[in-house]
């Protein structure tokens, strides 16, 4: 991929995902109005979902934002890992948010108290709810046109809203009229799920930035040293957000200038990353 392509993904990528930002921000406002105007903690959690799906994207613009910058001196390889950082602090929050909804929601379920219900609100959530599948459909169309990790998950974490915003509209129907504080228990259930969605990002963000290697590209990378003759004692890869980079350990070879240089546009064209060759801890570029 050459250095137009490239940027034409990363052009494309800010586009969906600030597509992606405007309707979460939009969502999180309707249903901020809808929570406070039926005293529903269920859908008042909902709301504060869709606005971390929003910082989420901000976040994700700024990250894919500085793959545009150059390589620098300093930073050879680039700002790939500015996302994963902002991963991390962002699985942070959204841990610390499932635990006080966890626990404001505990609270309505010991003490209920009445829900404001009528026709009007629950069509417009059954509303949101559909905007939320067909921003689902709209990450998964741009991720096959660009490839991004990140609008792969977007895609995910859109359809686990679907089902939230589901069982808020459930909820706050039934505990209309049984009486009973079945908001309270939806609510604690999606303050399960966004903690356990929290400590997933927390797990994966924190891998990426200590480096935890990618088994199945140094198989990859692996495989086409090999089917270019060239013996490798081992392979590493060192991730930079979506940018890799390969150092393997090569056993000398009459025509490593050769096999070297296929190598490294078959890395380039199949996998698009980068590799170097070292021999007794020297790389060679």
């Amino acid at each position: 991929m050459d250095i137009r392509d490239q940027n034409k993904k990363i052009k494309l990528q800010l586009i969906f995902i600030g597509t992606g930002c405007a309707v979460n921000l939009a969502l999180f406002f309707i249903k901020l109005y809808i929570g406070l105007s039926t005293n529903s903690i269920s859908v008042y959690a909902d709301s504060l979902n869709n606005g971390l799906d929003s910082i989420g994207c901000i976040a994700a613009l700024a990250g894919t934002g500085l793959l545009a910058k150059k390589k620098s001196a300093a930073y050879p390889y680039g700002f790939g890992r500015a996302q994963n950082l902002t991963d991390f602090l962002l699985s942070v929050g959204v841990i610390v948010t499932g635990f006080y909804f966890g626990y404001i929601s505990l609270e309505r379920l010991m003490y209920p108290v009445p829900l404001w219900f009528s026709v009007k609100y629950a069509l417009l959530l059954a509303v949101t709810a559909a905007v939320k599948i067909m921003l689902g459909v709209f990450f998964r169309i741009a991720n096959k046109k660009v490839a991004s990790g990140t609008l792969k998950a977007m895609s995910y974490d859109s359809f686990l809203d679907f089902f939230i915003t589901l069982s808020t509209i459930i909820s706050m129907t039934l505990s209309e009229k049984s009486g009973y504080s079945i908001d309270g228990v939806i609510g604690i259930l999606i303050a399960v799920v966004l903690a356990a969605q929290g400590v997933k990002l927390l797990t994966e963000a924190g891998c990426n930035i200590l480096g935890k290697k990618d088994g199945n590209r140094c198989s990859a990378a692996l495989k086409i040293i090999e089917e270019e003759g060239l013996t490798a004692k081992r392979v590493n890869c060192h991730l930079y957000g979506e940018k890799t980079v390969f150092t393997a350990d090569v056993l000398p070879d009459k025509d490593f200038e050769k096999k070297s240089g296929n190598i490294k546009t078959k890395i380039q064209n199949e996998m698009q990353a980068e590799i170097f060759f070292r021999f007794g801890g020297v790389i060679d570029e």
